[in-house]
């Protein structure tokens, strides 16, 4: 936390930390096993589809086009990691906290009382594996989407904790 602990005022608590879930690597790992699998197996597939005498003529450019997905697949796991490490999510007594980048950089902050509402949204697989969106309703009718968040309902506990000491009741959707 190495952007938010320069921010933190002295009198304010971090009460709720959020990391991005491994789900985002999905993607990457799909382009690389994909590629890797047509790499490993490209005499056999064009063996299959052409037959015998074309299959060495073609096996090369078959296993080009699998190494340039392996790459591929590699390159976006690299984008996710960094994502991954890289992005600061933080709640703490007085304000939501929110950096993505290293050289672009992106942050949002909201003071609590300016937050209108909250809430979180969990697929089927995000119930399973426990990932999910938190959306964050501004006082001036913006909508935060917050996406591959790990744990959104107990961020989003944390969250409610605080917003509840700002206003009487958080407007739930």
């Amino acid at each position: 936390m190495s952007y938010v602990a320069k921010l933190l005022l002295p009198n304010e608590k971090v009460v709720g930390v959020a990391v991005l879930h491994w789900i985002i690597y999905l993607n990457g790992l799909r382009y690389t096993i994909f590629g890797g699998v047509i790499g490993a197996f490209s005499f056999g597939i064009t063996e299959y589809l052409f037959g015998t005498h074309l299959a060495e003529e073609y096996a090369r450019p078959v296993t080009i086009v699998a190494a340039i997905i392996v790459l591929y697949g590699i390159f976006v796991l690299l984008c996710a990691f960094i994502r991954q490490t890289t992005t600061e999510l933080v709640m703490t007594d007085h304000r939501l906290i929110t950096k993505y980048g290293i050289i672009a950089r992106s942050t949002y902050e909201i003071m609590a009382s300016r937050i209108t509402g909250a809430n979180f949204q969990q697929s089927i697989l995000g119930r399973i594996l426990n990932f999910g969106t938190i959306w964050i309703h501004g006082a001036s009718g913006e909508v935060w989407p917050i996406y591959h968040v790990y744990d959104p309902q107990g961020f989003y506990r944390a969250m409610v904790g605080v917003l509840e000491r700002f206003q009487p009741t958080v407007n739930n959707r």
